[in-house]
């Protein structure tokens, strides 16, 4: 038996010690006296203790079996479903009935199903909330949303190399830089990967420091999947021209699929050893993710800044993560942000402008994005 019912054991022990310490003595008792015959109190007295114990043990191990969820793939499947539904943060905005969700997927699962057949349905079953940030993890796999859009790539680094910034350009940390010349003007150039490579204060002040000179950015952050939240304010606050409120967020604080708490405000400021407020251009494509849509929205709250290109794939959510009874990791988003103005792009944050690359173009060696940023940035330092 365990330490609890141990415990218990002793504790009845105790009390009968005690009862027979403060009872009256019992008088004619063969068995207390010694003799051969029994005593009929003595005898009830045991088979009351017998059935006390017995009810001691049998309650501990309905307490202790009802601390844990049983582990059968049913029982994994209705608790994925109900912690999503009472924690997941999009299905209003996203216009999703997850009771119909269920309707779909509780009877393809059955408690004779294998370990991979149940992953393929709570993975498939997540899918459709369509969230970049949600995943299923099982130690022989990762679920994730395939996302498909119908719009060109829209970016070719290559050809950014062969007919803009040539093949000297530096690496500075995480940072691609270089500048090039158009029309008379001198135009800054810096590729940031994936906010998930880290960003060193000394890199960022150095490339914005050796680009003081011209006349205006173009920041390309196509392709770039996000990462760290902390690298938006690392390189977002030497864009700054004063503090603004950038965005505000609010986290689900209840079952209801429209229960969140109250909206944060969330403010960047100048920061770093220079602030370059020149027209500064970001470029963004559908391959932007998470990370970079947080970075897309700061940027819209400073007037030189302008985002050209196409919208960006969206991911506005912080997401937590959870464990089902059987071990596996998930996560979904627990959170939603939206703009200044109250606006929701959690589908992706649009451009100002909106362009795409014609391939006939790419062909002949113009990037129609960088093109288009280009003209901004002379519009901006002609007025």
């Amino acid at each position: 038996m365990n330490i609890q019912n141990r415990n218990s054991k002793f504790q009845v022990n105790s009390k009968i010690q005690s009862y027979q310490q403060t009872s009256p003595p019992l008088r004619a008792c063969p068995a207390l006296a010694g003799g051969a015959g029994g005593c009929p109190f003595q005898a009830y007295f045991n088979s009351l203790l017998i059935i006390l114990l017995l009810t001691i043990t049998v309650s501990c191990e309905k307490i202790l079996m009802e601390d844990e969820p049983s582990n059968n793939p049913v029982t994994n499947f209705e608790y994925l479903w109900k912690t999503a539904d009472e924690k997941y943060s999009f299905f209003e905005y996203k216009g999703i009935d997850w009771n119909e969700i269920y309707s779909t997927y509780r009877p393809q699962v059955n408690n004779e199903m294998s370990d991979y057949e149940l992953f393929d349905v709570l993975g498939n079953m997540l899918n459709e909330l369509k969230d970049g940030h949600v995943n299923l993890t099982a130690p022989f796999d990762v679920s994730r949303y395939s996302f498909k859009y119908n719009a060109p790539e829209n970016f070719n680094f290559r050809l950014i190399k062969d007919y803009y910034i040539g093949w000297d350009y530096r690496i500075t940390g995480s940072l691609i830089n270089a500048t090039f010349e158009r029309d008379s003007l001198t135009i800054g150039y810096i590729y940031y990967a994936s906010f998930s490579q880290p960003v060193q204060s000394a890199d960022i002040d150095f490339v914005i420091g050796s680009l003081w000179h011209t006349d205006g950015i173009i920041l390309d952050m196509r392709n770039n999947g996000g990462g760290s939240v902390s690298n938006i304010y690392q390189i977002g606050s030497r864009f700054a021209d004063q503090e603004r409120v950038i965005y505000t967020s609010a986290m689900k604080n209840g079952p209801g699929h429209d229960d969140f708490g109250e909206p944060a405000k969330v403010t960047m400021q100048p920061g770093g050893a220079y602030q370059y407020t020149r027209p500064v251009i970001l470029l963004t494509n559908r391959g932007c993710f998470s990370g970079t849509s947080f970075f897309a929205t700061a940027m819209k709250a400073f007037p030189h800044l302008v985002q050209v290109g196409d919208t960006t794939g969206g991911g506005l959510g912080s997401p937590a993560g959870f464990e089902l009874p059987n071990g596996w990791g998930y996560r979904f988003s627990v959170s939603r942000t939206l703009t200044p103005g109250g606006q929701n792009w959690e589908n992706g944050v649009p451009p100002d402008v909106t362009v795409w690359m014609n391939p006939l173009h790419e062909i002949m060696g113009f990037d129609d994005i960088m093109e288009m940023a280009i003209e901004v940035i002379k519009q901006k330092t002609s007025d």
